[in-house]
């Protein structure tokens, strides 16, 4: 590992930027294993679930501080298993120097000191870290963004950012696959196999990828000088880096990865339950920025607010709603109507 830029992480911030930045709820996990058995909750390391016929019939926590361990579906001690929700969190218990992937950007990586202490490196310019091999990789896609990290090893599940493909999950890893049938190729997420008609027509769900961009696909027209000029400048740890993030200009979670102006763009997209801000060049909380595409985009929500949030878009069907008039705002972070209009960018 090459020598990292320190700076540490204040604890309660950290784990509550961990749990947003999953994304994904034990209702997402099950929805998407055909299987009965144990998961990891993305809000908590410490805590698990059961799902059963595709819904969560029950849900835990570990003793003392035991940390919950879904590849194993087991509890086990905190010494010898990464909390998969926060890097500060395993950074506080481990006994050893080590080095653990960062749940909020996959393109850092943190260096557990033993005494409870972490501090950042970073991977550098189209680098991610990759928690298999504790080293930094080429990306752009991201070795853990994905719902195995959740979920017991050796299980098939379905892909919710590609419907009608599988993941094969494997110690806390997985990459979407196609069947390798012609003759079945749909991954049918309900029943676990491959069939031959698609089971993803008429889909209700609104988290992930629509079908439209797959990871790593490329532009030759994405990184155009005019667009890499507009595009803000990043920082890491406090100083510029040369490459930046364009939106693909076709859905709110979608970007490109430009090494410099004129460049091909790899595109890629954020993780379930944030959208790309093009102005600020990162992905986001929705509700902090407009974004002028389908809102209901890589969220997982069932309805999201209309600006000015006085209404709402049902996902499932495209219409609009209206909250009731004793409570006549939305507030899609809480999905609640309420009385008070919500403090967000989109409610402006």
């Amino acid at each position: 590992m090459e020598a990292i830029n320190m700076r540490i992480c204040v604890l309660a911030a950290c784990l509550l930027m961990a749990s947003q930045a999953t994304g994904y709820t034990m209702t997402d996990l099950c929805k998407q294993w055909s299987g009965n058995g144990f998961i990891g909750n993305p809000s908590s390391c410490r805590a698990w679930g059961y799902c059963k016929n595709q819904e969560v019939v029950s849900w835990g926590t570990c003793a003392g501080d035991l940390v919950f361990n879904a590849q194993t579906g087991s509890c086990a001690s905190p010494n010898t298993t990464a909390c998969s929700t926060s890097a500060v969190k395993t950074c506080a218990t481990v006994k050893s120097p080590m080095y653990v992937a960062n749940p909020l950007n996959c393109t850092e990586y943190g260096y557990c000191d033993g005494t409870g202490q972490i501090s950042y490196g970073d991977c550098g310019t189209g680098g991610v870290f990759s928690a298999s091999s504790r080293s930094c990789v080429w990306g752009p896609a991201c070795p853990q963004d994905s719902i195995c990290r959740f979920m017991l090893s050796n299980i098939y599940v379905g892909d919710p950012n590609q419907c009608g493909n599988y993941i094969n999950c494997i110690d806390g890893y997985g990459t979407s696959a196609k069947c390798s049938s012609s003759s079945n190729p749909y991954y049918n997420r309900v029943t676990g196999l491959c069939q031959s008609t698609n089971p993803c027509t008429g889909e209700d769900s609104n988290s992930g990828n629509s079908g439209q961009f797959t990871v790593g696909q490329t532009s030759t027209t994405a990184c155009a000088t005019t667009a890499f000029n507009a595009a803000p400048k990043i920082t890491v740890d406090g100083k510029s880096v040369t490459y930046k993030y364009v939106s693909d200009g076709a859905t709110c979670y979608g970007y490109y990865y430009c090494a410099a102006g004129g460049a091909t763009g790899y595109w890629n997209q954020c993780p379930t339950g944030t959208q790309f801000n093009a102005d600020a060049g990162k992905c986001v909380s929705p509700a902090s920025f407009v974004c002028t595409q389908n809102r209901c985009g890589n969220v997982n929500n069932p309805f999201m607010a209309v600006k000015g949030c006085t209404s709402y878009t049902i996902c499932s069907s495209g219409l609009t709603g209206n909250c009731p008039t004793a409570s006549p705002f939305y507030d899609e972070v809480n999905n609640i109507c309420t009385t008070t209009k919500p403090d967000y960018a989109i409610c402006e």
